[in-house]
This record gives structure tokens, C-alpha cells and sequence, in this order.
């Protein structure tokens, strides 16, 4: 055959596989005719090749059901070892169940334009409900992959206040695979349901835009990392109020369940009740996930926790909770940036920005949760003037308390004066400081339980080792234990003008408390509690004591004078005339360590003896052994007991 030109072949009318067929060929620069079976060309040519869908009878006219169609062509590769199922630019209608069970497949297709409505592209067409359009399932379906396809479903176009989407199943359920399934370049226009992942862990979803109502992505059971990168929900569909005011009640775009460890990137969604929803099943919860960029816009709950023990960390997280339809700052009833509904959540924020919250942009229900958050922004929050604080603690009656612990100080705006924490609560914020050093410290924290926290609003405490040592509020500062167990208290009155001082001396010197302030003449005043006298001990015990044995109205005082005048021991008060009475202890008597010096008078100037009864005197001008005289109450007498005359 090779010597024969195949214009000067017989022709035929059909061929049978053992038929030869002639194919023309380079031989060493020159064309040759050789032949090869129909087999061996059906071998050699359509070997491993994509399948379409049309090659199976679908129409991809928008009104025939293609699903039976995409079915044969699925249970061909099936048998062929699984391969690609090509979807070329038309819109298949899909109105009954496809499983891909058993094989490894990719659903190729041919791009889409964006837009609210079937146009250039390959497009997925569901009007109906009550059935699931794609699962995968099963070990053998691992590996399988969607990409390049939208998908739209139809709703009720009447738009009032009682909207609510047509309750239609997930478009792909990935079910009991064992393994990955991954999903590239999707869009979902008007959907109820995106994509329902359980009992496969490895999933990989990249490039998801669209227009969800109900649920994006919902995961449950993935026993190994997934990853969503570059979700972009928006209001491809429709931006009529009604409808995003629906989902901003009902619609939570990203749920984990039982999930352990999942990658989230580049996450945007706008419209929803939660951006990301962390939940439970009976398999567990959500652990060590991690988010790197997320915003989460007109969002009722930019983070969502529900599930106990969940835990995991995000490094940027912005969240708005303002209502669609209201054109300003006005939030969505109950909005709350961060919302925790569970016990025992470990999260940890890079940084956070709430805007726009109903009450609180923080919100700690529950018990034993713990938050760290490095930097913390919330602006429009306590927009009901309540006095709602940005952070809201549940006061814990059993159980551990709440704990929120910020790496810097928190950035609030617009807050109606709201308080960074809410009093009502034994849970605390714990806000750092700049670090110190040993040599010239600052603030330094060395260990869970040792350092400042915020008790209560407008207060400040230092604790160490779990115990408070020091609490400053307006006015007073609380040493040496909790308010009410404390040591000292320092108190400054409103209008303080004068204080105390107490300073420290260089060797030698004496420590000393003085008073300071603009009073020209101001005294220090020491006042035990009810009627304890003031002590003042040397040499460790006991030297002096001040007492009052009734309400004093007299007093005694301690003049000091100037050179060459005796200090004094003076008797004050009220009464006009106070007498000044030393009492020795029982039997003891009054002693003095040098003579005692009397008061002289002379005979012409001695005072009323009825006013000095049993008093003695010097009589300074009174003859030999007539010195002394003693009032007996009613005349002065010498100690021979005349009258002194």
C-alpha cells in the first residue's frame, strides 16, 4: 500500500474495525502512504482524550434536563478510569440528581461571564428542588475536581418584606470521599446552597465568587486541612434590600463544624447573618483554624462562635454590621463584630476593626473564654446610648471567668462615651503596657496572673500572682489587696489644693512626711477609726499613745517655742477654762526629773483661791518660812495654816 497514492484507493462507504485505513506520513523528507486498522486509529487518536457532554445528549439549550446526559458521560469514565467531562459555552438545565461515585473526574468548563444571569460561558441552570444536582462520594471520587462553571438558581422576584429564597439543596455535596475534592474559578448566582463538604478532609476551594442566600461553604468532619482562598460573595444577583436584609438574618456564609485545622484567605462577604460561623456537630468542634485577611461587610456577626472548645486564630478581620437598606451608620438589630454563644473558645486577633455595632463590638458569652487581640479598633459601637461597652463579659457564677487581654491600648470612636468593658461583670480586659526592663522598668508582665488589668470601668488594678495589689479609681488609690481587704488608701478630694509628701532621706537623714499645697499654714491630721487612739512605736513596740476618753471638745497641745522660751504642754478646747491633768498608772505617782518651778505671785497679786482649790504657789515677797502658799478653796494659807496677809 505504501507504493499506492490514496487518491488511487477504492473508496468505501463504512469501515469495520479491522478495516485498513490508508494515513499519509513523513518518510525521511518525502510523503508515503501507509495503512493502519480503523482499531488501531481508535486506539491511537481517541485514546485518553476528554469526553463531552455533548457526546452524550446533552443540549446545553437551557430547557432540557442534562442531567441523564452528564450522568452516561460520568459512567463512562467510570469505566474508562475516570478522565475529564468537558462542558462547553452553553447553559445546562439540571433537574435531577448526578453521582459521581467509584471515579476521579474533572468537571471542566469553559469559563463565565460575571453578571446576575446566564450569559458567555458555561452555566449550570437549576429551577427546581428536591434533590441534590452533584455528590461526590465515596474513596474513589478523591481527587475530583469543579472548575470553571457558574451555577444559577431561580427564586421568587416578588421583592416585599416577607422575601424569603426557594428552599433548594446544596448544588455540590461532597460526601464520605475520605479525601479531597476540590473546587477552582465557581461562581454561584442566586444560590441557596453552595457547597456541602462532610467526612472529606483535604478539600481545596479557590477563586468562589457569587450570590448566597442561605449557606456558601458549610464543612463538617474534615479530619485534615482544608483550604478556602479567594471567597468573594456579593450581590451579583440582585441588591434589592429585601432580599440582603434576609440574609443579614439568616445567612451564614462560611460554617465549620468538626474541622480540624482549616487555611481561610482573601475572604470577602457582603450580606450575612455571619461571615464565619464556628459550630458543632456531634463529631466535635472546630480547632486550630487560621484566617489571614477577612472582611466581612454589612455582616451581623463578622466572626460567629457557637460551638465549645473551639479554637484558633486570624490575622486581619475587619467587620461591618451596618443595615443595607438604612444609607448610614444605623447597625442591623444585635450586630456584633465578634460574637461568642459557647464556653472554653481560645481565639487570637492580629488585628481587629468592628464597625458599626448595635451595643458592643465584642461580645463574651458563656464561660472560661479566652481572647487575645493585639490591636483593637471599634468605631459607631453602643449606638442605643445605653451605655453598652465596646467589650461586653458575661459574669460568670459557675465556672471560670471570661478574660480578654489586648496588645495595645484599644482605639474606640463614636461610642456614645460607651466604657471599654461592662461593670456588670467578673470576667476582666486586660490591656498592655509598654514593656519595661529590670534596670528601668516599665510595666513588665511575667507570668499569666501578674499584671494591670481594668476591674471595672474607669478603674485600674495591678495584680501579682492572682492576687490584686493595687487598684487606682477617680480619686483613690487602693493599696496592698483587693478594694475592702487593702492596706492603705490614698484619697484626693474634688478641689484638692493641699497634699502630703512623703519622702526618703540619704544616709544619715530622716524620712519625713510633710504637708504641701497653696494654704499658707497647713496641718496634718492623723484620725484612727471610731475611738482607737493613734500609736506610735519605738524600738519595735509601744512609746506613745494618743487617746480621747470621751468626743473631744478639749484637747492638749504640744507648743514648740523660740530661743530661751520653754516648749509647752498646753491645755485647748472649747471650755473657757480647761484644766490640764498627769495621771500616773495605779499606785504610781507623777514625777518630775528636775525641780519644779511654781508659778510666783506676790501677796498683793494672788488669784482667787476659790479658783485654784488644793493648788500651791510661790509667794515671792512673803517673810522667813512664808514661801509657799495652798489655796484651801477659799483663802490661801501658809503651810502653818495662817491666811497669807
Amino acid at each position: 500500500m505504501s507504493d499506492s497514492k490514496i487518491s488511487a484507493l477504492p473508496s468505501v462507504s463504512a469501515t469495520a474495525d479491522a478495516d485498513m485505513l490508508p494515513l499519509v506520513q513523513n518518510n525521511g523528507g518525502n510523503l508515503a502512504t501507509r495503512r493502519a486498522t480503523m482499531a488501531q486509529l481508535r486506539t491511537g487518536i481517541l485514546a485518553d482524550r476528554p469526553i463531552h457532554v455533548r457526546d452524550f445528549g446533552a443540549a446545553g439549550n437551557g430547557t432540557t434536563n442534562d442531567a441523564p446526559a452528564i450522568q452516561a458521560a460520568i459512567n463512562a469514565l467510570k469505566l474508562a478510569g475516570g478522565g475529564v467531562l468537558q462542558f462547553g459555552p452553553r447553559i445546562y438545565r439540571i433537574a435531577s440528581p448526578i453521582v459521581i461515585d467509584g471515579v476521579t473526574v474533572m468537571l471542566q468548563g469553559a469559563g463565565f461571564t460575571e453578571g446576575p444571569t446566564e450569559a458567555n460561558g458555561t452555566w449550570l441552570k437549576i429551577d427546581q428542588t428536591g434533590f441534590t444536582p452533584f455528590t461526590f462520594t465515596g474513596p474513589m471520587a478523591r481527587g475530583s475536581i469543579v472548575r470553571d462553571i457558574a451555577v444559577r438558581q431561580y427564586h421568587s422576584t416578588s421583592f416585599t418584606a416577607s422575601w424569603a429564597p426557594t428552599d433548594y439543596d446544596y448544588i455540590f455535596r461532597v460526601q464520605d470521599c475520605l479525601g479531597a475534592v476540590d473546587f477552582e474559578n465557581i461562581l454561584l448566582v442566586t444560590v441557596n446552597r453552595g457547597i456541602w463538604c462532610d467526612n472529606s478532609g483535604r478539600m481545596s476551594i479557590k477563586r468562589l465568587r457569587g450570590h448566597v442566600f442561605t449557606r456558601g461553604v458549610e464543612v463538617d468532619r474534615c479530619l485534615d486541612i482544608c483550604r478556602l482562598e479567594h471567597v468573594h460573595f456579593w450581590t451579583f444577583g440582585t441588591d434589592n434590600g429585601h432580599v440582603v436584609t434576609w440574609q443579614q438574618n439568616n445567612q451564614d456564609a462560611l460554617v465549620f463544624r468538626r474541622v480540624d485545622g482549616v487555611f481561610l484567605d482573601d475572604i470577602f462577604v457582603l450580606g450575612a447573618r455571619s461571615t464565619l460561623r464556628f459550630s458543632s456537630s456531634a463529631s466535635g468542634v472546630t480547632t486550630k483554624f487560621y484566617g489571614s485577611n477577612i472582611y466581612a461587610d454589612f455582616s451581623k456577626y463578622g466572626i460567629w462562635i457557637d460551638g465549645n472548645d473551639v479554637e484558633g486564630r486570624i490575622a486581619n478581620i475587619t467587620t461591618q454590621g451596618e443595615l443595607y437598606t438604612a444609607g448610614g451608620p444605623v447597625p442591623v438589630t444585635g450586630a456584633t463584630g465578634i460574637l461568642i454563644d459557647s464556653n472554653n473558645v481560645r481565639l487570637q486577633i492580629g488585628n481587629l476593626r468592628v464597625d458599626d455595632s448595635e451595643s458592643n463590638a465584642i461580645r463574651v458569652n458563656g464561660s472560661n473564654n479566652r481572647l487575645d487581640i493585639f490591636a483593637f479598633r471599634a468605631e459607631n459601637f453602643n449606638r442605643l446610648n445605653d451605655g453598652s461597652a465596646a467589650i461586653h463579659l458575661a459574669n460568670v457564677s459557675v465556672g471560670n471567668p471570661n478574660q480578654v487581654y489586648l496588645g495595645s491600648p484599644a482605639l474606640l470612636g463614636n461610642g456614645n462615651s460607651g466604657p471599654l468593658v461592662n461593670a456588670t461583670t467578673n470576667g476582666f480586659v486586660a490591656s498592655a503596657a509598654p514593656g519595661g526592663r529590670v534596670d528601668r522598668p516599665g510595666v513588665m508582665i511575667g507570668s499569666l496572673d501578674t499584671g494591670i488589668s481594668q476591674p471595672s470601668a474607669g478603674n485600674l488594678a495591678l495584680s501579682i500572682g492572682g492576687a490584686e495589689q493595687m487598684r487606682l479609681s477617680a480619686g483613690n488609690i487602693n493599696l496592698g489587696g483587693v478594694a475592702g481587704a487593702h492596706a492603705l488608701t490614698i484619697s484626693t478630694p474634688a478641689g484638692s489644693v493641699n497634699q502630703f509628701t512623703l519622702a526618703s532621706s540619704i544616709a544619715g537623714g530622716t524620712p519625713t512626711i510633710s504637708a504641701t499645697g497653696t494654704d499658707a499654714n497647713i496641718p496634718i491630721q492623723i484620725s484612727p477609726k471610731n475611738i482607737a487612739p493613734v500609736r506610735f512605736n519605738s524600738r519595735g513596740n509601744l512609746a506613745f499613745e494618743v487617746n480621747a476618753v470621751a468626743t473631744p471638745t478639749n484637747f492638749v497641745r504640744i507648743n514648740g517655742t523660740a530661743t530661751g522660751a520653754p516648749p509647752q504642754i498646753t491645755a485647748q478646747g472649747t471650755d473657757a477654762n480647761v484644766a490640764l491633768l498627769l495621771l500616773g498608772k495605779g499606785t504610781g505617782p507623777v514625777q518630775a526629773g528636775s525641780p519644779l518651778q511654781l508659778p510666783p505671785f506676790t501677796v498683793a497679786t494672788l488669784p482667787p483661791a476659790a479658783t485654784y482649790p488644793r493648788c500651791m504657789i510661790f509667794v515671792s515677797d512673803g517673810t522667813a518660812n512664808k514661801r509657799l502658799a495652798i489655796s484651801d478653796g477659799t483663802s490661801w494659807r501658809w503651810p502653818d495654816g495662817a491666811v497669807v496677809s
